[in-house]
């Protein structure tokens, strides 16, 4: 058994009302795209395929998530029934799509989902999830500048701060890396949000790898290519 330690970095992420086009979100130049569906994605692999070339089984301990400073909010009104910011962090055996990161910030993946037929649910269960966070932020009344209901600013904390990692041995050859954002699709300079910064974050996998008894080995294997498969 060897001692490994797997490592994500995700850039900061920054919007603000567009001078140029008022009403519309302008995105700072960072590795974050916006998707069809509204939502906001940043993503990257871990690359395995050395681990499993060698017909080693990569395992985990914990995995743990840092913050690479303030998070904050502008606003010309504030609204807690619309103006609210849902990110969630996921590292998984299997790739998303966006429609499923979607999902994602309804029901996290792994549990029970949503019984909806206008949503991509995926078929996910928890082994795919070696990481996995949720959070949805408000302004902290402490550090706010101003009224809630006339311009101001703050930072923000999750009032939501879920995790839901299975930390699930894996034989597969990388693992898929996201993190997505909801927040509302247009800024609003008279009743709604106008700059939202969430921090740059770095996910920590405290891994081994293993060299398991051949049989166990190939049933991993086997299942994890059956897990890719039916997404």
């Amino acid at each position: 058994m060897v001692d490994r330690q797997l490592v994500v970095e995700f850039p900061i992420m920054a919007v603000n009302d567009s001078r140029d086009t008022p009403g519309t979100w302008e995105l700072y130049p960072t590795d974050t795209r916006k998707a069809a569906n509204g939502i906001y994605v940043q993503e990257t692999k871990i690359d395995l395929s050395g681990y499993t070339q060698s017909d080693l089984t990569v395992g985990f301990r914990r995995s743990f998530e840092q913050v690479g400073g303030p998070e904050s909010i502008n606003w010309a009104a504030y609204d807690a029934n619309t103006d609210i910011i849902f990110e969630t962090i996921i590292v998984s055996s299997v790739p998303f799509n966006d429609d499923q990161l979607l999902q994602a910030m309804i029901t996290s993946p792994g549990f029970i989902p949503l019984s909806n037929p206008f949503f991509d649910q995926g078929n996910f269960n928890r082994t795919h999830i070696v990481h996995g966070s949720f959070r949805i932020f408000y302004p902290n009344s402490v550090m706010g500048a101003g009224s809630f209901t006339t311009l101001g600013n703050a930072t923000v904390t999750p009032l939501i701060d879920n995790y839901f990692s299975s930390l699930e041995p894996t034989a597969a050859d990388c693992l898929y890396c996201y993190r997505a954002f909801s927040f509302p699709q247009f800024p609003d300079n008279t009743n709604g949000l106008t700059a939202i910064t969430l921090a740059a974050k770095r996910v920590i996998l405290d891994a081994f790898t293993v060299e398991e008894p051949d049989l166990e080995y190939m049933m991993r294997l086997k299942r994890s290519y059956e897990l890719a498969n039916q997404v």
